[in-house]
């Protein structure tokens, strides 16, 4: 009973097979009919349509970007500072000399002086003294010629006031020539040309008195004028 119900199967199996293919050539014959009259009715619609034109617009070739220049700016020059100004130099005027009103101080120096020789004239040169016999007592030589001498200075205030004077001072000749202890004894006016004297005449040389052959102290005066010339 199996058997027949398999030869039953096979039987009823190949007429459905046929049936399937069939079913399936007809859809695919209505679908080829389908596609080709759509593509007959887009030919159609297509000749019905105008022809757009196309247009191509030409491009300009594009012109090579022009490169800015740019200008290289140079800095401007500096400017060299100016030159500091020169100080003025302080002109220190140079004082003018005095006039001359100024005359050397008259040493006042008599030609002759008792107890000694005749000494001549008084000069710039020294003048050495002779040696002088041993006086028979102690005696002051007034205005001995000195060997050597400077000339004091005329104060300036005496000489601003046009001042003139005299002074005599006294101081011992030593044996080796020079003064010592001079003092003023006198001065007129007072005061004015007490040190002028005393710092000049502490520096000059006189020749010292000789006895037997050998130098011996002294005392001596001398009289210093101060006078302007006019």
């Amino acid at each position: 009973m199996r058997l027949s119900n398999l030869k039953i199967l096979e039987t009823t199996k190949v007429p459905s097979v046929i049936i399937v293919a069939i079913i399936f050539n007809i859809a695919i014959f209505i679908l080829i009919q389908q596609l080709v009259s759509n593509e007959h009715t887009l030919n159609l619609n297509l000749s019905d349509l105008n022809p757009v034109k196309l247009i191509r617009l030409q491009q300009k070739p594009e012109q090579p970007k022009q490169k800015k220049e740019i200008d290289e700016i140079e800095p401007p020059p500096l400017e060299k500072p100016p030159p500091p100004p020169k100080m003025a130099e302080p002109q220190i005027e140079k004082p003018q000399p005095m006039e001359s009103r100024l005359s050397p101080p008259d040493i006042n120096m008599p030609l002759s002086l008792s107890g000694t020789p005749y000494l001549g004239n008084f000069s710039k040169n020294a003048l050495k003294a002779t040696p002088r016999s041993k006086p028979s007592k102690p005696n002051i030589d007034i205005n001995v010629v000195p060997t050597y001498r400077i000339q004091p200075i005329y104060p300036l205030r005496a000489l601003r006031s046009g001042i003139q004077g005299m002074v005599t001072v006294e101081f011992i000749i030593a044996i080796d020539g020079s003064v010592k202890n001079p003092v003023i004894i006198k001065s007129k006016p007072p005061k004015i040309f007490d040190s002028a004297v005393l710092k000049a005449i502490s520096k000059w040389k006189y020749n010292p008195d000789m006895i037997d052959g050998k130098p011996v102290e002294k005392k001596a005066h001398q009289d210093v004028k101060f006078k302007l010339k006019r």
